[in-house]
């Protein structure tokens, strides 16, 4: 294992342990599962193979209601 170290201003610090505190893990764990997760390691821990998405974004056409009625009883 190796060790990574970032700097926060003391703001996004302040709400990064409040996150943890609220999922109930420490500041190194949920680093640890961010950063696996950005990665695509948690399925394979022996498989580094960075997985990207596709960046092209997906349009989806949604038909027009017709005649739409609406009844109250």
């Amino acid at each position: 294992m190796r060790t990574i170290s970032t700097k926060l201003d003391k703001k996004t610090a302040e709400k990064f342990l409040k996150v943890c505190n609220d999922e109930g893990k420490c500041q190194s764990e949920m680093l640890r599962d961010l950063i696996e997760n950005v990665c695509g390691l948690e399925e394979n821990e022996d498989d580094l193979e960075v997985k990207v998405e596709d960046p092209k974004p997906t349009i989806e056409f949604i038909p027009e209601l017709e005649n739409v009625r609406i009844v109250y009883d």
